[in-house]
């Protein structure tokens, strides 16, 4: 697949995003942030995990201003500047972009993509990201979003995940019973240039990883450009998974 048609999967931000830098990261889903003028505001941080090495003290940050008046942050934070190199730390963009990706065709993982449905029920206690109609039968996708770096790998999870060890037991329940799925990590950076598991911060969730490749589980790993005018789906990585 050309770069090219991968880029046709890509979020726009629009209105523009808004500079500032961060204060500090705190209670998880906060975060402090000095705006140019001076002023200091409280934005949403839409990111679960540990965030390690993407939350460091008077990092230039970018921010989404809140679409509805309603909410209660007016902000949302988008991306941080880490060793000159814009990070995304919006976990939800991955979920939106990998579901255009489907739709356009634009991954190999898609190639016979008829529709794609976001967030379905598997059980009564579990969601997918994605279902995707194809010529073969059904597709089951999770979508991870990966920050960290470890030299010139990127790296999942920032912190331990029995949530995500619980995606990829239902992925390989999915397979035996003779349907398609995948795990596509989408890296919103661009300073790497390979995926492993982080099995020194969760060596459960490597050992659950490998075992769901052994079930037939697809693993697909999609770089991300990260710029503040827009993010764009840019090219597979390799996925080492036994290191």
């Amino acid at each position: 697949m050309s770069e090219a048609g991968l880029e046709g999967a890509r979020h726009v931000f629009d209105p523009p995003l808004i500079a500032g830098r961060l204060v500090r990261r705190y209670k998880r889903f906060l975060a402090e942030v000095t705006l140019a003028d001076g002023q200091v505001v409280t934005a949403h941080c839409p990111n679960s995990g540990s965030m390690l090495g993407c939350d460091p003290p008077g990092a230039p940050v970018r921010l989404s201003p809140a679409a509805t008046p309603q909410r209660r942050t007016k902000y949302g934070w988008e991306m941080v500047l880490i060793d000159d190199g814009w990070v995304g730390i919006n976990t939800a963009l991955p979920n939106e972009l990998v579901a255009q990706a489907a739709r356009l065709r634009a991954l190999p993982l898609f190639a016979d993509a008829l529709e794609a449905r976001r967030e379905v029920k598997v059980s009564a206690h579990a969601r997918l990201d994605l279902l995707v109609r194809t010529s073969q039968g059904p597709l089951w996708v999770e979508v991870k979003n990966v920050t960290l770096k470890h030299g010139p790998a990127a790296a999942f999870p920032d912190a331990r995940t029995e949530r995500g060890a619980k995606h990829l037991r239902e992925l390989a329940r999915l397979k035996a019973q003779g349907d398609r799925a995948a795990l596509v990590f989408v890296v919103q950076r661009g300073d790497v240039e390979f995926f492993a598991p982080a099995r020194a911060i969760d060596p459960d969730y490597a050992a659950e990883l490998g075992r769901a490749v052994a079930a037939g589980v697809e693993v697909v790993v999609v770089q991300a450009r990260v710029e503040p005018r827009a993010v764009a789906l840019w090219r597979q990585l390799p996925a080492r998974l036994d290191r």
